[in-house]
């Protein structure tokens, strides 16, 4: 009965026909598994073994004026929180980054930066376990929110984890936005949803990510970017 459910599911999600509008998106971002020469013909260099090294600059000036201005000053790690009470004073305007264990937070802050290292990445989930937050000049914080479901630890560890997030993510007086990562390939999953439900109520800024793109191809982009539309349509509603 699970199987068939599961092939229930993913027949309802291969039916799914997105707009054009994101069909252009996608093949205009050449997000999905891409050809080598699709990418060289972008700008990358296929050469490389690291992708975070593999990002063109921006051909657009309004873009590069925000990334040159805000994204290409020193990245420093300030400060770990636990718990609420270890939170630092609201200086400066933050912009949060969450989602699941492993759904590439961490490495989306390298890469946004371009400053590889800055903050830990791992193949193993859960590596961070505290709210870490990052002074990128004297301009913005950008803040590593611990992943929830799935990592290394116990039950009750990750209870506070996602209790501290909660937290975090509907009293925060400087937050700005939250970025809530997820991965492409699995879509929205009932944490993700509890998160989003939390972030209305609170009436907290929010955008979804999408990671990982490069593991599925252009259409199931497209077709996931639909479905998660729909997700927030009807948990807005």
């Amino acid at each position: 009965m699970e199987k068939n459910v599961e092939m229930s599911k993913n027949a309802q999600f291969r039916a799914i026909q997105p707009s054009p509008s994101i069909l252009s998106f996608v093949e205009d971002n050449l997000l999905g598994r891409r050809r080598p020469i699709e990418l060289r013909r972008a700008g990358y260099n296929i050469e490389l073994s690291a992708p975070l090294d593999n990002i063109p600059f921006s051909t657009s000036s309004e873009r590069e004026r925000i990334e040159e201005n805000i994204f290409r000053n020193k990245l420093e790690f300030f400060a770990a929180a636990k718990v609420s009470s270890s939170f630092p004073a609201p200086d400066l305007p933050e912009i949060a980054f969450a989602g699941r264990s492993n759904v590439g937070k961490s490495s989306m802050l390298n890469a946004l930066t371009r400053q590889w290292g800055v903050v830990r990445t791992s193949d193993k989930p859960g590596l961070t376990q505290t709210i870490n937050f990052f002074k990128l000049g004297t301009k913005l914080c950008l803040v590593d929110l611990p992943g929830y479901g799935f990592a290394y630890a116990k039950e009750e560890v990750k209870d506070a984890w996602e209790e501290l997030v909660k937290e975090y993510v509907s009293t925060r007086v400087s937050l700005k936005r939250v970025c809530l990562l997820i991965d492409t390939k699995w879509g929205v999953k009932p944490r993700d949803h509890e998160l989003i439900s939390l972030m209305e109520r609170s009436q907290t800024k929010y955008q979804v990510v999408l990671t990982k793109t490069d593991t599925v191809f252009p259409i199931d982009v497209a077709r996931r970017a639909m479905q998660i539309e729909e997700v927030i349509f009807y948990l807005c509603g």
